[in-house]
């Protein structure tokens, strides 16, 4: 089992017409099942979103990719223990291809780059309100892209949970 969020290159098969992919299969080194498949769609670049987690029985593993134009990705360890609080963190596009698995027990969010961002999580339990939290995406350390005053972040996020209060 997988212990730590990594970055998967999705192999392509390009010709003339496109390409053709294969993001997600059975030999992945990870213990992962698809339950759900979630969208989200950002119009403006340096919208952020997150950090987001569900609590107790119902938390989940992501596996997390862009369809269309670029996010700055990132996972922060909620696990108690000497990890506790590291952040990992990794930009995904359409053109890199490149997708996140996240563990179980791990904070999730993302900063658009581009306008017009459409990314993917397929996680591996379903959605439960009463276990969704947040922890305050500047709390963590976190170095984020951009200036602060350029972010868009609803309320929800902005008054998220402190890190230092989850220890």
């Amino acid at each position: 089992m997988n212990t730590k969020p990594m970055i998967i290159e999705t192999q392509t098969f390009e010709d003339f017409r496109g390409y053709l992919s294969v993001p997600y299969d059975s030999k992945v080194p990870f213990d992962f099942t698809i339950r759900q498949i979630n969208q989200g769609y950002s119009k403006k670049a340096f919208t952020l979103r997150g950090l987001h987690f569900q609590a107790g029985v119902h938390t989940q593993a992501k596996l997390v990719s862009c369809l269309r134009g670029k996010i700055f990705n990132v996972a922060v360890d909620l696990r108690h223990g000497e990890n506790f609080g590291y952040a990992y963190s990794a930009v995904l596009s359409f053109e890199n291809k490149k997708q996140m698995y996240i563990p179980r027990g791990f904070a999730h969010g993302y900063l658009t780059l581009e306008d017009d961002t459409l990314m993917q999580w397929c996680v591996d339990s379903d959605f439960c309100a009463e276990s969704a939290k947040c922890v305050k995406w500047d709390s963590c350390g976190i170095e984020w892209p951009g200036k602060e005053t350029d972010y868009i972040i609803s309320d929800k996020d902005k008054n998220g949970i402190k890190l230092i209060d989850l220890q």
